[in-house]
């Protein structure tokens, strides 16, 4: 590589790794998961002299927010079915906006904000480089703004099909992140896409590309110990003499494997090393609108 591609690529990365590493801090978006259960207050029934009484969790509600959340970090696709070539190589930002349904109640009582806003941005950095027989790799790390929370995560790449004159390429890939930063919450995002893009050039000067695609995705997630009832800092507490005194105020929810059928459109323009992308994905619940710019080489 010239000494001239280095330093776009070395001045591209550090203007994205500056963006999406801005200060964290505890945000509107980050997560009150103990909101998802009541406290169900014994002490009167029971006889006792300090608090009794025991967590009641909904797992409805945390199902619900993690089925929205897990699309909303998820690995972006922002490229045609395509690869870079044995030798490519390809660094990528890109802004996201998610419309989430922020009048539901599991985004009403599970962020921070009780009363979200109706579309999430979050920011994300990839780099892909290509391999021999059509394959490719690529690292992704994301941050969801006004949260502490962020994602890494890996793709891989095939081309079925690609570089004919005539017909479409055709590709699969597969993708896996990971949630970091999310003080209640476990989640890994696991899926797997096929798409087809064609691609048609300007004057020499450029080349638009379509594509389309069908994307799965598996949202793996359950929380952390959670407390119903954090007015009260005790222990949980209990009485074997009598089993009706007890305080349990802590809950955890239990793992969650929800599966997500994804349809996404998109359009990339090339110019010279610069590539710019547009891309739109829709779902039952939640719809993507994605703006990218990068290099390649």
């Amino acid at each position: 590589m010239s000494a001239w591609k280095r330093r776009v690529v070395s001045l591209w990365s550090a203007l994205s790794v500056l963006t999406l590493a801005a200060p964290a801090m505890a945000g509107s978006n980050d997560l009150e998961l103990s909101r998802f259960a009541t406290f169900n207050d014994t002490t009167d029934e029971s006889g006792c002299t300090e608090t009794c009484g025991f967590a009641e969790p909904d797992d409805q509600l945390f199902y619900d927010l993690s089925r929205d959340l897990g699309q909303v970090m998820a690995p972006r696709f922002v490229a045609p079915s395509e690869t870079l070539g044995q030798a490519g190589f390809a660094v990528m930002f890109m802004g996201s906006l998610s419309a989430i349904p922020h009048n539901e109640r599991h985004w009403q009582e599970g962020v921070r904000d009780r009363n979200p806003e109706s579309t999430l941005f979050t920011g994300h950095l990839q780099v892909r480089k290509g391999l021999p027989f059509s394959f490719e790799v690529a690292g992704n790390l994301g941050y969801l703004y006004d949260s502490e929370m962020f994602t890494m995560g890996a793709d891989v790449r095939w081309a079925l099909n690609e570089g004919f004159y005539y017909f479409p390429d055709v590709g699969v890939r597969g993708t896996v992140n990971t949630v970091v930063g999310a003080r209640e919450l476990n989640m890994v995002n696991v899926g797997w896409d096929v798409s087809a893009s064609k691609s048609f050039a300007l004057g020499g000067v450029m080349a638009l590309t379509p594509y389309v695609g069908f994307q799965q995705l598996y949202v793996i997630s359950s929380s952390r110990v959670l407390n119903a009832y954090p007015e009260d800092p005790r222990p949980p507490q209990f009485n074997p003499d009598s089993p009706g005194q007890v305080f349990a105020p802590e809950f955890v929810f239990s793992q969650e494997q929800i599966q997500i059928n994804r349809f996404l459109g998109g359009l990339r323009m090339h110019v010279w090393i610069l590539n710019f992308t547009l891309e739109a994905v829709f779902s039952d619940t939640v719809q993507q609108y994605t703006f990218a710019g990068g290099v390649d080489f």
